[in-house]
């Protein structure tokens, strides 16, 4: 189950709440149980404590109750967001792996398939704000261009210079890009990132898929931008077709979205949200580090019940 804010405070575990309830409850009901007896209406308390006894296992069962109950709001891992999470946002980056294969140059996508995807790169560029950003090019084999890196004029510059050639081996390998992109992601230490596929769909094969299942299995995500023809031509000759179930396969094995360039190049990028990028506050890895844990003040609910249950062994 996700999280739950409760103003300022943030429930990591709210499931325990279940149990705070439920053993809340049951305390309350056991000692409304236990002084609800209707000999004490007629009794003086002497006689009917003689006559009763002492229940001292209702007071010890009552006892733990109100214990189990302070346990499970402390297991509810009550935390408060610290000021410093953009210092993390390095760990979060970016990685456009880009398609430079001979069938990006084709201009069913006005001007050109690769043109379109070059204007993509400016628009992630700019939209990766501090976040680092990398650029991986693929053809028959996959080469890193652009390391990360906060400052995007070497990103830049890439993205503009970028045409079919300048890998001579002629292909689709996305599987080897998709591999590049993993050891990247690793050695840049990022305990997230978004890497965007920009392609003709050429390259998407079983194994590319299992890659980008894997890099969704590590919290990180695969996007595909498409470029080019869906639809049926009538001389399949003169144009390489995009296929979108293969689009759509990649995606949902890397836990992103597929999107569809029109003729003009163009993308609709709401729908990639890239403005919502998820903060260092989100991931596992750094929780110990962005959110302050509140528990140890629950805790000192547990004094007033420690002070009621010694005075019950002072009086018995």
């Amino acid at each position: 189950m996700n999280s739950v804010s409760i103003g300022s405070v943030v429930l990591l575990q709210p499931l325990w709440l279940i149990g705070t309830v439920l053993f809340a409850t049951l305390a309350m009901l056991w000692t409304r149980n236990k002084s609800s007896n209707d000999w004490q209406a007629v009794m003086s308390p002497e006689v009917f404590e003689f006559l009763s006894g002492k229940d001292k296992q209702q007071d010890c069962a009552n006892w733990l109750l109100w214990c189990a109950t302070l346990v499970c709001l402390c297991l509810t891992q009550p935390v408060i967001r610290t000021d410093d999470d953009d210092t993390w946002r390095h760990s979060i980056g970016w990685v456009a792996v880009i398609d430079v294969s001979r069938s990006m140059t084709l201009n069913d996508t006005v001007p050109s398939r690769l043109s379109a995807a070059r204007q993509s790169l400016a628009v992630l560029s700019a939209a990766s704000g501090a976040r680092p950003i990398t650029m991986i090019i693929y053809a028959g084999d996959a080469f890193l261009v652009a390391p990360p890196a906060f400052d995007k004029s070497v990103f830049n510059e890439h993205a503009a210079l970028l045409e079919h050639g300048v890998v001579e081996t002629e292909g689709s390998n996305l599987a080897r890009a998709l591999s590049l992109a993993t050891s990247v992601v690793a050695d840049s230490g990022f305990v997230a990132s978004r890497v965007f596929v920009l392609t003709d769909t050429g390259g998407i094969t079983a194994s590319s898929v299992t890659a980008a299942a894997y890099l969704a299995e590590n919290r990180h995500s695969v996007d595909v931008l498409v470029y080019g023809n869906t639809s049926t031509a009538d001389d399949d000759s003169s144009q390489t077709l995009v296929l979108k179930p293969l689009a759509e396969d990649l995606a949902t094995a890397g836990g992103g979205q597929a999107v569809y360039a029109n003729a003009f190049g163009v993308l609709d990028y709401d729908q990639l949200s890239l403005s919502e990028q998820a903060t260092a506050s989100t991931h596992t890895d750094l929780k110990a580090l962005v959110w302050k844990d509140q528990s140890h003040w629950l805790l000192l609910l547990g004094i007033p019940l420690l002070l009621m249950q010694f005075r019950r062994e002072r009086q018995s």
